[in-house]
């Protein structure tokens, strides 16, 4: 990873969140303290999302193909930047502390730095979830001989160049496991900082927490193979 930083890239995967998205647009705009470019990808909200953001500084692409996995992938072939963000638009990650994940790169020179929300005093995410990502993170770091502490963190600072050296596959939430693994398998370094987690104010959630977590596990099972 490059000390050099000539652009930031965040990119936001967005589906019906209109209530959300224009204070993430905000305070990332107003908060990341390098050069930068916010893109939206969309899945053809129906709610208001898509007039918002074409009412800010953010790039729209419009991705009718669902899939969250897929809505980053979209976005980050998109990205121009030397580092790319990957952050949900619910609300629910501090965009605050977007400057700990890229200054941590540089730091310790790591190709990917992720938001743990494992030191959260407000325990926003929930008994069943937290559970459930301790067993994925627990399987995760045995497996592939790592030391994350929250695998499912949507709120990552990647470098970019590191993104074209690997090819995904994943389209849907085992996605951001995928990620990792292949990180891995390449030897990549990945560092975390401790950041919070917030309860979402608008809108709902179309996450099925089983589902994903059986997915995310086969997925990990899957990577043994690759």
């Amino acid at each position: 990873m490059t000390s050099k930083v000539d652009m930031v890239s965040v990119v936001i995967p967005t589906l019906n969140e209109a209530g959300n998205i224009r204070d993430a647009l905000d305070t990332l705009d107003r908060e990341l303290a390098y050069p930068k470019e916010i893109i939206v990808v969309d899945g053809n909200s129906t709610d208001g999302t898509i007039e918002i953001v074409k009412d800010s500084n953010a790039r729209l692409i419009i991705e009718p193909r669902r899939g969250y996995g897929l809505a980053l992938r979209v976005g980050m072939k998109a990205a121009k930047g030397d580092i790319v963000i990957m952050v949900d638009g619910d609300g629910t990650y501090e965009f605050k502390h977007v400057n700990r994940l890229v200054q941590r790169m540089l730091e310790t020179d790591a190709e990917m730095c992720l938001a743990s929300r494992m030191y959260d005093p407000n325990k926003a995410m929930g008994l069943f979830n937290f559970v459930g990502n301790k067993v994925i993170t627990f399987c995760f770091n045995m497996l592939y001989k790592q030391n994350i502490s929250d695998t499912q963190s949507g709120f990552r600072a990647i470098s970019h160049a590191a993104l074209e050296k690997v090819e995904f596959k994943e389209t849907d939430m085992p996605f951001a496991t995928e990620m990792l693994i292949k990180f891995s398998r390449k030897r990549f370094k990945m560092v975390e900082v401790p950041s919070t987690y917030k309860f979402r104010r608008y809108g709902k959630t179309t996450l099925n927490p089983f589902n994903s977590g059986i997915e995310i596990l086969t997925t990990i099972l899957k990577g043994l193979r690759s």
